[in-house]
């Protein structure tokens, strides 16, 4: 008996080696093998990088040049959402609200991680109240992104937490956050000077829409701009003030992001895009608000895209016009064509991906962001 049991005992040991090199092989046949990785393209060099780059603004110089030679209208108004069609606009010879500089806020300075800790504190910590959690009391956030091409390439990020009797700014640097509280009516003030908006006495030049890559949006808004706004000095037509501008990197540019904590903080309620070059302030795309008044109904939300015109531009009437005279046509047809369309018609339609560009007061952006936050 003795010598079947250790007979048994050995067959078992056995079976469950055997299963757990099975169970090894199984597992070792399933894993997911790697990808070969594929030939690696060549890196482009800056050279070619800015050959192709000429070659895709190529068109919007023609375009810029055909836009110059148009005496501007009510169209140009026509092609966008202005933001004093959602917001209205201060009184006639309204002076500018009191400027207030970063130097005037305190010195709680934050790494990124203490900053972050700080937003996720719950709303009954024991902490000095201006590092409690905004999240936990703000009803309103305004995000204010600018672009001073001479300072950086990359954005500054000024940021305001609102309620009704609070207000919590930051500063964003690469590494920390500069974090202070002031008053509510403080607000607009500090968004003038983070800005430097202020009287302008530019004269406006031909500039009537921009590739909607040159401020986008999203997650980080005007993160492309100063490259964007770089390559199309390129092939800005030569003698213009904004092409000037351009070409010397001497402009700024801004969005304006309020966001409500209904949403999470993720979507926001309105934004407002702006360009500040050769002494003239322009609003870039759509001003867009979601903001409900007594049932009133949205403002739905173009995405900044420029309005299409349904008139042809002087280069397809040009192409008409050869056509005709190869396929044999009168000369006087011809000219009635070219005639029925005068030459004070707009150009080429604007793409649903372009960005309308206006004119627009330094004091009605103020307004408008001031109508955005309030509670």
């Amino acid at each position: 008996m003795q010598a079947i049991a250790d007979h048994v005992y050995h067959i078992l040991i056995i079976a469950f080696v055997a299963a757990t090199i099975l169970e090894a092989i199984v597992k070792f046949g399933r894993r997911p093998r790697k990808k070969k990785r594929g030939p690696v393209a060549p890196r482009e060099s800056a050279v070619e990088r800015e050959e192709r780059m000429r070659r895709r603004y190529a068109e919007f110089g023609t375009r810029w040049q055909e836009w110059n030679a148009q005496p501007r209208g009510q169209g140009d108004e026509d092609r966008l959402v202005t933001a004093a069609s959602i917001w209205g606009s201060p009184e006639q010879g309204a002076s500018f609200p009191r400027r207030f500089h970063d130097a005037q806020l305190g010195k709680v300075m934050l790494d990124k991680r203490a900053y972050l800790a700080m937003l996720n504190a719950p709303a009954d910590a024991v902490q000095p109240r201006r590092e409690l959690a905004p999240t936990s009391w703000a009803t309103m956030r305004l995000d204010v992104w600018a672009l001073h091409s001479k300072a950086a390439q990359k954005p500054r990020l000024m940021r305001v937490w609102l309620s009704g009797d609070r207000a919590l700014v930051e500063l964003h640097r690469t590494r920390v956050v500069k974090v202070d509280e002031i008053l509510p009516s403080e607000v607009i003030g500090f968004v003038r000077g983070f800005t430097r908006l202020g009287p302008r006495t530019g004269k406006v030049d031909g500039l009537r829409w921009l590739p909607a890559e040159t401020m986008e949006l999203g997650a980080k808004p005007l993160w492309n701009t100063f490259r964007a706004m770089r390559d199309i000095s390129c092939v800005a037509p030569a003698g213009s003030t904004v092409a000037d501008a351009l070409n010397a990197a001497d402009f700024h540019a801004f969005a304006f992001l309020a966001f409500r904590a209904e949403s999470a903080w993720k979507e926001p309620c309105a934004h407002l895009r702006v360009l500040d070059c050769s002494g003239v302030t322009y609003q870039v795309g759509d001003a867009f608000s979601l903001q409900l008044d007594e049932g009133q109904e949205e403002h739905a939300s173009r995405r900044g895209r420029g309005r299409p015109s349904r008139r042809r531009s002087l280069r397809r009437r040009r192409s008409a016009a050869e056509e005709a005279v190869v396929s044999g046509c009168d000369e006087q047809q011809v000219a009635e064509a070219e005639l029925s369309e005068s030459p004070g018609h707009e150009p080429e339609p604007l793409a649903d991906t372009d960005l309308a560009v206006v004119p627009i007061d330094p004091r009605e952006v103020l307004w408008a962001v001031e109508r955005m936050i309030e509670l």
